[in-house]
């Protein structure tokens, strides 16, 4: 089979899939709509904890949990007195000004230790779970890309001190992963290039601890976030490298990219998968044991300039800049810190994997439910439709 029939086959497959899964919430909603629940105390709510709280992705996950007022959250982390750690303290402020109670900080909480998690999941009722090939300490991150056999060790080490501790939780009666986009092409297609091996780590994660009885409803996600300059949400604009690559940014002339201008790439923004962890905990009896596809925008590098040129205010000209790979292959041999985005333009590009959603229009059953947070929303966000000519 071609590469692109078996995309095209998994695209459909992966929307279908999502259809049933929101028309299922629609009927549901609509029931519980004509009987409304009882408020609740917020003492009685559910309690939901979530992992590696300081990071960009699920310090936005936090975020819109708290947001809902549907669920008391438990923010996990390791390292108090970071940068990343200070923006929690201060949403940890703001709720208990607001809604006492709502949120609970836990730091000291090490991924690699069962009793640690142990102790933190204690009295959860529901758990987002982020784990990673990575090693970090306190905002530094070694990046084992390239060395697949410390790396593995390193992610299962994790996978099973979380087991351990879920295990020692039984009041933890559902678990949400966010994962990348589902692997469409190995084995079935006839040419493929060799899935990086932490995407096939994360992706067998869980179909694993479902085999041990729990739980698990997989969001799979953009491997691409729309910080794709690598500005890290929850360190409020800090850039997280060094090289040139890491300080790319939207401005005048350039949109930056690593794909080819007319590769379909779907992006997310954080605050969307946030959204939907808190969806899927308010249905379960529609997300328990299911895999689930989002994404907020699909689009090509040269629709974004259209998009960007739109959406400005002043008439200011974007054009496409591609960061070669041969230039990131280049940056490789002196620093660690572009391997996953070069794995993951390999992977993904034209003799690749694919993505799940291959336009916008694909992506009008998510809105039913949560509407997304656009890429004209997000170059509003950033302040890209002010940007003047010369300026």
């Amino acid at each position: 089979m071609d590469r692109d029939t078996a995309v095209q086959m998994a695209q459909q497959a992966i929307k279908a899939r999502n259809r049933r899964l929101v028309e299922a919430v629609l009927e549901i909603k609509a029931q519980r709509e004509q009987q409304p629940a009882a408020d609740q105390s917020i003492h009685d709510l559910p309690l939901i904890g979530v992992t590696v709280a300081t990071g960009w992705e699920c310090y936005a996950v936090v975020e819109e949990l708290v947001k809902s007022g549907k669920y008391r959250v438990k923010a996990m982390y390791r390292t108090p007195g970071t940068h990343a750690a200070a923006k929690l303290e201060r949403l940890y402020q703001q709720t208990e000004a607001e809604q006492p109670g709502l949120l609970t900080l836990h730091s000291g909480v090490d991924m690699y230790s069962a009793e640690r998690l142990t102790e933190a999941f204690s009295d959860c009722d529901g758990l987002v779970l982020y784990m990673t090939a990575n090693s970090a300490r306190a905002g530094k991150i070694t990046n084992h890309g390239n060395r697949p056999t410390e790396g593995r060790a390193v992610f299962m080490q994790q996978v099973q001190a979380a087991l351990a501790a879920l295990k020692a939780n039984p009041g933890i009666k559902h678990v949400i992963t966010l994962v990348f986009p589902t692997d469409k092409v190995t084995a079935i297609a006839d040419t493929a290039p060799t899935i990086p091996w932490w995407i096939d780590q994360r992706l067998r994660t869980s179909n694993f601890l479902r085999g041990q009885g729990i739980n698990v409803t997989c969001i799979h996600r953009p491997a691409y976030y729309y910080g794709m300059h690598r500005v890290d949400y929850a360190n409020e604009l800090d850039q997280r490298g060094s090289t040139a690559m890491s300080r790319n940014v939207i401005k005048e002339n350039c949109v930056p990219g690593i794909n080819d201008p007319d590769f379909m790439v779907n992006w997310v923004d954080v605050r969307d998968v946030g959204k939907w962890c808190v969806t899927v905990f308010e249905y379960p009896e529609v997300f328990s044991n299911e895999d689930f596809s989002i994404a907020s925008a699909a689009m090509t590098g040269n629709e974004a300039v259209a998009t960007c040129e739109r959406t400005n205010k002043h008439g200011t000209k974007f054009k496409y800049q591609r960061f070669p790979q041969w230039v990131m292959k280049m940056i490789t041999l002196f620093t660690e810190e572009v391997v996953y985005p070069l794995r993951y333009s390999q992977w993904y590009n034209s003799t690749g994997n694919g993505y799940d959603f291959a336009s916008n229009d694909d992506l009008a059953d998510l809105d039913r439910i949560n509407p997304r947070w656009t890429f004209e929303k997000k170059l509003a966000d950033w302040g890209i439709t002010d940007i003047r000519p010369g300026s």
